[in-house]
This record gives structure tokens, C-alpha cells and sequence, in this order.
């Protein structure tokens, strides 16, 4: 089973993709599942698991939480599998949100340096224990691979999503697993019995983004 484990609807403020859109192009796609990272928001979890259970595709819910500290961003952190909303915060406050209900805690692109690369990552690292080594809207292969060396040299789970945008994105990059519920699935990712796949997604792509901001385009 493929999972793209990356993807934001039009609820994120820099997103397109409606529900029925992102649904639509994982089926095309062939994935079996997608998690729903949306910025700082659970506004279109109950829209997408209602329309996975009736497409048969597993629908993680999970959320991008930017990290502040002494008022500067210090990353961002996905949270996966979660069943409520975690407001933006220190890092501290959020892993212990994020674990509290039994979350997957993953660094999303950690070394994208056109999207700051996520500060003090040594000691960020030794809390949360899982980072995004392919992200499909990092413009160069080698911030990639850096995340990927940094993942290995480390001992640390490996998650990999599209960070899709728009409904075209979706599904370039994911897990493969051998999952048939979202248990088995979340079992596949804390045990690393998985692996990652993916392909860079044409930096054309984050030009929909301030489109999207400045409510140029609304839904795709």
C-alpha cells in the first residue's frame, strides 16, 4: 500500500485542493491512503475521513504545527494519527500535546533552507524520534538526501509525503507498506517496516501558494 503522508486541502491558507479533489486524484494515483497535514488546523478531517471511508482509502488525521520559540519560528512538526487539534507553540508544549494522544511526532523538511531548516535539530531529535526524508516540494534532491543520511546516522523513523498543495502534487512522494487499516499502518511506521519513495515536484508548483494566500485562486 502506497500513503502519501503529506498533504494540505484548501483549509490551509496557502492550499487548493477541496477534499473531493484530493480523494479523487489519490484514487487516480492508486494510493491507499493520504494523511491530511494541514497548517495549524483539523478543519477538513471530518470532510476527508467521510468521503475515505466511502472511496476505501485510509485518512490519517494529523496537522503541520510551526514551532515558536522567543517569538521565532523554529520549524515545523507534523503530528500523525492524532484526534484533536494542537495549537502553535513552543516545542516543548507541542510534542507533549502531540504524544498525549498518541500521535506520531515526524520534523518535516529539516534541511530546506528556502523554508528554514528546522533549528537545533540535535536536541529536537532526541524527542521526536521520526523525520520526513523525501518532501516532493523541496526544489534540490540533496535536501532530501541530507534528511535522509541525517535519519540514518541517527537511528531515526523515516515518513515521506508530497507535501502536496494542489491536487496534481499528490501521491509524488510516500510510504510503502504493507498496511490494511490505519492500525496497521501506524504499527508499520513506529516499527519502520516501511519504506520511502518519491519524485521532486516541479517548483512551478509553489507559485499556486501565494495565489492561494492572496485568495487569487480559492479551490482546485
Amino acid at each position: 500500500m502506497k500513503i502519501d503522508l503529506h498533504i494540505h486541502s484548501c483549509y490551509s491558507k496557502d492550499g487548493l485542493s477541496t477534499p473531493k479533489s484530493i480523494i479523487a486524484k489519490a484514487k487516480e494515483k492508486k494510493l491507499g491512503g493520504i494523511a491530511i497535514t494541514d497548517h495549524d488546523n483539523c478543519l477538513a478531517w471530518k470532510e476527508l475521513t467521510d468521503l475515505g471511508k466511502k472511496n476505501g482509502l485510509i485518512v490519517v488525521k494529523g496537522e503541520e504545527i510551526k514551532i515558536k520559540e522567543n517569538g521565532k519560528t523554529l520549524g515545523e512538526l507534523s503530528g500523525l494519527f492524532m484526534s484533536k487539534e494542537v495549537k502553535s507553540s513552543s516545542f516543548g508544549e507541542v510534542v507533549d500535546a502531540l504524544k498525549a494522544q498518541g500521535a506520531v511526532c515526524a520534523i518535516q523538511h529539516p534541511f530546506d533552507w528556502f523554508r528554514k531548516p528546522f533549528r537545533d535539530l540535535d536536541n529536537a531529535t532526541k524527542r521526536v524520534k521520526h523525520i520526513e526524508v523525501f518532501n516532493s516540494r523541496c526544489i534540490f534532491s540533496g535536501m532530501n538526501q541530507k534528511a535522509l543520511d541525517y535519519a540514518i546516522t541517527h537511528n531515526l523513523g523515516k515518513v515521506a509525503g508530497s507535501d502536496a498543495h494542489t491536487p496534481w502534487e499528490i501521491g509524488n512522494a510516500f510510504i510503502e507498506c504493507d498496511a490494511q487499516n490505519e492500525e496497521d499502518l501506524k504499527k508499520a511506521i513506529l516499527l519502520g517496516k516501511m519504506k520511502t519513495s518519491g519524485k521532486l515536484s516541479s517548483p512551478l508548483f509553489h507559485l499556486f501558494s501565494p495565489l492561494a494566500k492572496n485568495k487569487i485562486l480559492k479551490e482546485l
